[in-house]
């Protein structure tokens, strides 16, 4: 298993110190969960002194400012393997990542009818998962999953979470 975490310069308007504070606490956690060398990071340029901060992630050039293109080209890179996706932007906890792991099908968490910021993607479903993201480059992760389970009929299971990710994800 992988852990990709999309990073998208509307992240930095609640400040870098804070959000950079923020994934500190995350890579730890999933380092524990996931381990070291599996953390990648799909970021644009707005980010590159992330790299002295954090030498331990693998790091995905984003290129557009777009959180889906920036999940599109790690999900391309990660190929082969289940992929634990998570927003940059919100607080991770223990409960939550348990929530994610295991489990048969694609589980994607939801926050009053917004995606929450973190999702699982088993391997087999991965290319179809990029395909729908193809699809939605102008839109939402969120729309991207529902056009995953209505156009490719795959089984995908919404998981309400509790509002303790800390963070409305508007654009995401």
């Amino acid at each position: 298993m992988k852990a990709l975490m999309l990073l998208y310069p509307k992240l930095l308007e609640e400040g870098k110190e804070q959000l950079y504070s923020r994934i500190e606490k995350n890579v730890e956690l999933l380092q524990k969960f996931i381990g070291v060398d599996s953390l990648y990071v799909s970021m644009t340029s707005h980010f590159k002194d992330l790299f002295e901060r954090f030498p331990d992630l693998c790091i995905i050039n984003s290129i557009k400012e777009n959180p889906v293109f920036g999940a599109y080209r790690g999900l391309r890179k990660l190929r082969g393997n289940d992929v634990l996706m998570v927003d940059g932007g919100i607080s991770l906890s223990r409960e939550e990542i348990t929530k994610f792991l295991g489990g048969l099908h694609v589980k994607v968490g939801l926050i009053k009818k917004k995606w929450a910021g973190i999702a699982l993607i088993k391997m087999r479903d991965l290319d179809y998962v990029i395909k729908s993201l193809e699809r939605n480059f102008e839109r939402s992760i969120l729309d991207a999953f529902y056009t995953l389970k209505n156009t490719y009929s795959i089984l995908t299971d919404f998981v309400q979470l509790e509002a303790q990710l800390q963070r409305d994800l508007k654009s995401a």
